[in-house]
């Protein structure tokens, strides 16, 4: 199991999260949701970006932690955060293992306000750790010299791929991650559908320039850079969607090309759940992305001026297609998936997202959210579960209502409120350990208060016309 614990940085107060394959954050703005969802992704993420930085560095035969561990580390959660210089003392655990006692500790230095980093005994380090990524270095020198001809230089390549390919299992194991894909899908989507592909180039380039002139400032200079590294990358994964679905035009005919008979009925489901999303179907051509309404694709209307729903919807629903085309183990942080989106598409991206996350054990989604109907549907998907299994009898009575295909198990979900009450900030579980849902009490709290007041409203109109 894989848990954070945060104290005392940016707007969290304590948090200790248990983060499962599925994990749902829900409280009101500024309570720290994206905070811990950010440092999961950061600390999730170190894993890719260790792999690059160690397979690139080939000038020596030997692992340095200073070098190849904690300085990157130390400079990624600078040019991430911000410089710590000017924050209160903080303390950030992550546990990529809680049973091996395996885990980072970040904090600041009492005197220099610099990155402390702490790695757990159960990471080994300097004995096999060190040993395996030596045995890579020298694979990597080996293959340094220029090839003469072409014929060596695809051998060379092969073997990078090798070697790649190796030092990626000695991280998975390190991490104790099979992941192999990882992206935070961030909020305010709609900036990837509304504008031109000249001007996309041009912010792309001019956030690239930012974070490049950020990560040579000095360590009290560092700004806190995260929404633009996480808007870079994912719209370094957003252009590649859009070159994906450009060869095949839409939803439909990708997944058309790709079926066979062992995934026709997931595909199916796939393709039925994005069509109730999108309210029509996408279709993307030389004149651009559109949603049509018709099976002519005589009405219809270009993305840049569809809802803001289908606009900011539409590049979840295309990453996770190519997800589900993949089959790789993901890691996936979705802010608001069901940001503008009516209540029942809601129930359908959240349905679509257990669908894609089931599909292997490695898989996880870490959802923010401010909509108490996402924690209704998370609510139906644990019940149909756990009532299938307590009656097998009713199981295919179930299965017309929601297919199996969505259920979650309990012990897969983890679900927590975060907000402000009398005695400051809080972050607390509200999935019910006994019944394996997400607390009633919790979920009728907002519809009671609502409620209260309609009450009172009403009573204070019973008593006018009482007095007539």
């Amino acid at each position: 199991m894989e848990k954070i614990i945060v104290e005392n940085f940016w707007a969290i107060q304590k948090a200790e999260v248990e983060v499962k394959k599925f994990l749902v954050l829900i409280g009101e703005q500024a309570s720290g949701k994206s905070t811990i969802a950010k440092l999961i992704y950061f600390f999730k993420s170190l894993q890719e970006d260790l792999l690059i930085s160690i397979f690139n560095n080939g000038t020596t035969t030997h692992l340095y932690p200073s070098q190849d561990l904690y300085i990157p580390i130390r400079e990624k959660f600078y040019n991430f955060f911000g410089s710590t210089f000017h924050l209160p003392n903080f303390f950030i655990k992550y546990y990529y293992n809680v049973q091996k006692d395996k885990y980072i500790e970040l904090s600041s230095e009492e005197n220099t306000k610099e990155l402390k980093i702490i790695f757990s005994k159960g990471f080994n380090l300097l004995n096999n750790f060190a040993k395996q990524i030596s045995s890579i270095r020298k694979k990597i020198q080996s293959y340094s010299t220029k090839p003469q001809n072409i014929s060596e230089q695809l051998v060379q390549e092969q073997n990078k791929v090798k070697i790649a390919k190796e030092l990626s299992s000695i991280l998975q194991e390190m991490f104790e991650s099979q992941q192999t894909d990882t992206l935070y899908t961030i909020a305010g989507r709609n900036a990837t559908v509304g504008y031109s592909d000249l001007f996309e180039k041009y912010f792309f380039a001019n956030v690239q320039q930012r974070l490049i002139e950020n990560a040579k400032s000095a360590f009290e200079s560092k700004l806190n850079t995260t929404d633009e590294t996480l808007m870079l990358k994912f719209m370094e994964r957003v252009s590649k969607l859009k070159d994906f679905f450009k060869r095949f035009g839409g939803f439909k005919e990708l997944l058309e090309a790709n079926s066979t008979n062992e995934n026709h009925n997931l595909y199916t489901l796939v393709e039925e759940n994005i069509s109730k999303i999108l309210k029509g179907k996408y279709a993307v051509d030389n004149f651009g992305e559109k949603i049509v309404f018709n099976e002519k694709k005589s009405n219809y209307v270009y993305l840049s001026n569809a809802s803001s729903g289908q606009q900011e919807s539409i590049r979840i629903l295309q990453d996770l297609c190519l997800l589900i085309l993949e089959n790789s183990s993901f890691l996936r942080v979705f802010e608001e998936p069901e940001a503008h989106l009516f209540p029942m598409a809601q129930k359908h991206m959240i349905e679509l997202l257990a669908l894609v996350g089931n599909q292997n054990e490695h898989n996880q989604i870490i959802i923010t959210t401010h909509s108490p109907y996402v924690l209704s549907v998370f609510n139906n998907l644990l019940f149909a579960k756990r009532a299938a299994d307590k009656n097998p009898d009713i199981k295919n009575e179930i299965v017309e209502v929601i297919p199996s295909e969505y259920w979650v198990d309990a012990q897969s979900v983890s679900v927590y409120a975060l907000g402000k009450n009398e005695n400051g900030n809080y972050c607390t579980s509200i999935l019910d350990n006994k019944t394996g849902l997400i607390s009633q009490n919790y979920l009728d709290t907002i519809s009671e208060e609502l409620g209260s007041e309609f009450e009172y409203i009403y009573s204070l109109h019973a008593k006018s016309f009482a007095k007539i």
